[in-house]
């Protein structure tokens, strides 16, 4: 969930629309620069966010250190309401969620929720640089073993 995780569309409101999104793009994760506790660091992930309508489609695709591949996808808007998460969970339990929420923080950043059974299990939040090249994901919450799990996520604009 990464993130997400993994978790993704920053200046997204009825108003201005998911075309503003400085998250749009794909993301290739820099598993270097990245921090996963506990692990393990999946070998790659590649996070797609296009914009859909007043909403975000976002899409998380990563190869595990055992070679099995995970990925999740949801479409939400920035208006803090439960939307469906669906995907194969990580190891570690990250997409152990069934829903997601979002709420834009500013231009640039904006935060997740992710709920099993309707209890969150998961925060993240996300941020582009300033020149738009860098996303970084910040994730705390709960894996599947009921064991705190705290990430920070760099990826690299592709």
């Amino acid at each position: 969930m990464i993130l997400a995780a993994l978790l993704p569309s920053l200046s997204l409101s009825a108003a201005s629309g998911a075309q503003d999104n400085p998250a749009a793009g794909t993301w290739k994760l820099n598993v270097e620069k990245s921090k996963f506790s506990p692990g393990p660091a999946p070998k790659s992930a590649k996070l797609v966010i296009e914009a859909a309508g007043e909403s975000v489609k976002t899409s998380y695709e990563a190869i595990e250190g055992d070679d099995s591949h995970t990925g999740y996808e949801y479409t939400a808007a920035m208006d803090g309401k439960d939307n469906p998460l669906t995907g194969t969970a990580r190891p570690d339990g990250l997409v152990g969620a069934e829903t997601v929420a979002l709420r834009r923080n500013n231009g640039r950043s904006y935060g997740a929720m992710f709920k099993k059974s309707g209890k969150a299990v998961m925060t993240n939040m996300t941020t582009v640089s300033k020149d738009g090249k860098t996303l970084t994901l910040v994730v705390n919450g709960v894996n599947s073993k009921d064991q705190p799990l705290t990430l920070m996520t760099v990826w690299e604009k592709q």
